[in-house]
């Protein structure tokens, strides 16, 4: 009995002696953090050339980040963590600037345990959106297709996560926006569209979204029309397209103004230095308009960042595509 029981005893200590070792392993993968003090994680403005946000700070070596987002007040930031490498490992993550310190980074409150992206929060601040493959309510595994999930903010709370729904049926879509006015566009895989993934906009009204509506041929082609950015008012559209013929990359950044009639510019590539040869994605806005943020991962290595630079980049192509 007594040899049993130190059998037993050394194969407990083995187990700590593991798991104190994979604690150790994955302490040593975090980024680096230091104290950041002021907006933007303390990060000095970007020109009008690209550049990564925040560098060594978000990522390293083995933990990467995309897909990023500010609170309208500009003291919360949300982005995806990601063990690189390893498909499925994105998580939610958030920080906050309290007395203008930017507390460590830790999963996000409403953040799941499954594979979560693309989040994004509404103008007012009081709704988040994001994609995830967390079940669907009355349903215990992990769903094949992603879901859109929303949380509202009840005072510095938020919400219990719910799956969103239009009139017909749950949201099975990516990369979303929101406007002012409730209206969320996205891009979608649906019955009517023309390509791999086409851009979709569902309309907020009486506190119920409407039934997704295609943007037609003038944004989405037989290729795959993914990410978007939308202006708050609505007044342009960027999106990441994937394929086309004209591409610098796998996927380069594209925009369209709206013409204040209901229709919008044909798309136009955004060109260097926001496109490259690699892979653009992930397009979005600071609150204040300021800054363009997007990610940008190396087709050779892989290897992905979260990219900012100066909107005026966005300003000057204005006057080149006539709405």
């Amino acid at each position: 009995m007594n040899l049993k029981i130190k059998e037993c005893s050394i194969i407990l200590l083995a187990l700590l002696v593991l798991i104190s070792c994979k604690t150790q392993e994955i302490q040593k993968s975090e980024p680096d953090f230091i104290q950041l003090k002021g907006p933007y994680l303390g990060q000095e403005p970007p020109g009008m050339t690209p550049v990564v946000f925040a560098p060594g700070i978000l990522s390293n070596d083995k933990i990467g980040a995309f897909c990023s987002v500010f609170s309208p007040d500009g003291n919360e930031f949300y982005y995806v963590r990601f063990i690189r490498g390893v498909e499925g490992s994105g998580r939610i993550y958030w920080m906050q600037r309290v007395n203008n310190i930017w507390v460590e980074p830790e999963p996000a409150p409403f953040a799941g345990d499954y594979a979560e992206n693309d989040m994004r929060i509404s103008p007012d601040g009081c709704k988040m959106f994001w994609r995830s493959w967390r079940p669907l309510p009355d349903k215990s595994n992990q769903e094949d297709r992603s879901c859109v999930w929303f949380s509202t903010r009840l005072e510095d709370v938020w919400s219990e996560p719910q799956p969103l729904r239009c009139p017909d049926g749950y949201l099975r879509a990516g990369y979303l926006a929101v406007t002012n006015n409730g209206t969320l566009y996205f891009p979608a895989r649906r019955e009517d569209s023309y390509g791999e993934g086409d851009i979709y906009r569902s309309r907020y009204i009486n506190g119920v979204y409407t039934t997704p509506e295609n943007l037609g041929r003038i944004i989405n082609t037989r290729y795959s029309e993914g990410d978007l950015c939308v202006a708050p008012d609505e007044s342009f559209l960027i999106v990441s397209c994937w394929n086309r013929p004209e591409n610098r990359g796998v996927s380069d950044l594209y925009i369209s103004f709206h013409n204040g009639n209901g229709g919008w510019s044909r798309l136009q590539n955004l060109g260097e230095p926001v496109n490259n040869e690699h892979e653009e994605n992930c397009p979005t806005l600071s609150p204040d308009g300021q800054y363009f943020f997007f990610n940008r991962r190396n087709i050779a290595t892989g290897k992905g960042d979260i990219y900012w630079v100066d909107a005026k980049i966005i300003d000057g192509l204005f006057n080149v595509i006539k709405p």
